[in-house]
């Protein structure tokens, strides 16, 4: 783009937060989400305990290497799954105390806008946020402020 004088605009990308206010039916939909992670973790835990028996036995057979190769494989896995569900019970129970109302990020999304001459660049900075409320978007804010409809 090619600015004549003050006109000067250029559009950039950024990043958008995407916060969900707390309600009593999204705080049980989320605990459920993750009871039902931390379930399906524990699932693949004990699956993986029963074949890791049965790997281990045929390794054994062919050799110490063959073996050790095999446990560090089958410790990493278990230990990566483990690691998974601790922090689903810290969420867990981070998001039972947090009071109804609050805003929790839930992901970025990302948007593109105009940058003028003259424009607040600590506003620019700021970004932008989309707030939804049980599934419908309930406010959008621009550089901390909410927007009336333009």
């Amino acid at each position: 783009m090619h600015g004549k004088g003050t006109n000067e605009m250029l559009t950039i990308k950024q990043p958008v937060a995407v916060k969900i206010i707390l309600t009593e039916t999204t705080k049980q939909q989320i605990l459920m989400e993750q009871r039902r992670q931390v379930e399906r973790l524990t699932a693949e835990l004990e699956q993986l305990e029963q074949q890791g028996r049965q790997m281990l036995e045929q390794a054994m057979a062919q050799g110490g290497d063959v073996a050790k190769q095999v446990r560090d494989r089958l410790d990493a896995e278990r230990n990566a799954r483990l690691q998974q569900r601790e922090q689903l019970i810290q969420q867990i129970q981070q998001i039972q105390q947090m009071p109804i109302g609050a805003e929790i990020q839930t992901m970025t999304v990302e948007t593109t806008i105009d940058v003028r001459v003259g424009d607040d660049w600590n506003k620019v900075l700021r970004g932008s946020e989309i707030i939804v409320k049980d599934g419908i978007v309930h406010e959008i804010r621009r550089g901390g402020e909410p927007v009336s409809g333009e």
